[in-house]
């Protein structure tokens, strides 16, 4: 993997006494094992996605570099790097301070993937909706305290106290209390809407603007998606937000259940299997080899990092039959490991296609922490879906089942 790179830190400069938030922006930010400001550590970091971190500086002087380290090194020192130290704090709010700051919060949140962001993304919306000029009120603003009184008598008498805690809250102009008003979700996962690639070629009409991965899969799978890129490959994906089946009576529940736990990703097979030579993905093995084919992404343009070409044999295929051709000088890159990292893995061995509408090949499925034996698909239901959505569904008679260590069934 590439070294991280910081293009961008935002507010560049801060109190001599340490203490600043700073958002810094960057590349290749996941796994971050370090923060410096110059030779000092920071005193606290927090990785939120691979392109951002934020840090609160330890105490300094004059103008320094901020770096990052990762397990792929140390980021260089850029003049988006910079970071100045001011020798004492205005008092008066920088305008354009607030507007950068106000900004890098928005983009954070507006691309949370980790449990606490997502809880941070509700409150402010629960506290915009309550608090916030957005739709006027249908009762008219309290015109003095006695009128605000009557307001807090009859929410009292409603029996209503958590309205009327946050009545007061808005009232006092602070943080009111977190306490959900009935409609705050509580699901700790989410599917969360990736951009995806889209290369040239005839598979690109068919090519989804976006897939979708579930939330605490987005940081692995995105640097999988990077290091791809780095080598001038695209991965193109067609994961759609799952739903889950209506329950009808005497109706099964589907004999796989990793798909609606966001626990797949699928290629796009339209993207393969055509011209091995220009085609985004291909089916290759080394040229003479006796191993079976397997998923690799074409380099297609020049990328950051250089993938040597060898020889290969790959698949073509056509409505009803597939045949080997040979490629001469090929620059490939084998997709299993790199999705490997993010969890997800091709069936072992992996499906030889038998004609051009032969999708098998292209399904990955991530089990990640589910413990033969031991989890259950109700609990596993629960992170994605709420208890009226799972009761409603076919897998509503389920929920005991089990993982076995390949699939969920009934507890013997």
């Amino acid at each position: 993997m590439a070294a991280p790179t910081i293009t961008s830190i935002v507010p560049a400069s801060g109190a001599a006494a340490g203490g600043t938030s700073v958002a810094i922006v960057g590349t290749g930010l996941t796994g971050a094992t370090a923060v410096a400001f110059g030779s000092a550590a920071a005193t606290s970091f927090a990785v939120i996605s691979d392109t951002q971190i934020v840090a609160a500086s330890p105490a300094g002087s004059g103008s320094v570099a901020v770096t990052v380290t990762t397990p792929s090194g140390v980021s260089g020192v850029t003049a988006g790097s910079a970071f100045l130290y001011n020798a004492a704090a205005s008092t008066t709010p920088d305008p354009a301070l607030v507007t950068s700051l106000t900004t890098s919060l928005m983009t954070m949140l507006q691309t949370a993937t980790s449990r606490d962001a997502l809880e941070a993304q509700s409150i402010l919306l629960r506290r915009l909706a309550l608090e916030g000029d957005i739709i006027p009120s249908r009762v008219p603003a309290p015109r003095n305290i006695t009128e605000i009184g009557g307001y807090m008598n009859l929410l009292g008498t409603l029996h209503e106290p958590a309205m009327r805690e946050q009545a007061l809250a808005g009232i006092l102009g602070v943080a009111g209390p977190t306490t959900p008003l009935g409609w705050t979700s509580t699901i700790p996962l989410s599917m969360v809407a990736v951009t995806n690639d889209r290369p040239a070629g005839p598979a690109q009409p068919t090519i989804p603007l976006t897939f979708y991965v579930r939330s605490d899969f987005v940081t692995p799978t995105n640097a999988a998606l990077t290091f791809l890129h780095q080598r001038g490959c695209t991965l193109p994906l067609a994961n759609s937000a799952p739903r889950l089946p209506a329950g009808m009576p005497g109706a099964a529940p589907p004999a796989d259940a990793l798909p609606f736990l966001g626990r797949t990703l699928d290629i796009v097979a339209a993207a393969a299997l055509g011209n091995p030579a220009t085609d985004p993905i291909a089916l290759a093995k080394p040229q003479g080899s006796a191993t079976p084919f397997q998923i690799a992404s074409n380099v297609l343009n020049a990328g950051s990092v250089t993938v040597p070409p060898a020889a290969y044999d790959a698949v073509t295929c056509t409505a009803t039959t597939c045949s080997t051709v040979t490629l001469g000088s090929q620059s490939l890159v084998n997709v299993a490991p790199v999705l490997a990292n993010a969890g997800f893995y091709p069936a072992s061995p992996l499906s030889q296609p038998t004609n051009g509408s032969d999708a098998s090949w292209a399904h990955f499925t991530n089990v990640t922490g589910l413990v033969a034996g031991t989890t259950k698909l109700g609990d596993e239901l629960g992170l994605l879906y709420d208890a009226p959505t799972i009761a409603g569904s076919a897998f509503a008679g389920a929920l005991d089942w089990v993982w076995n260590g390949s699939a969920f069934a009934a507890p013997a």
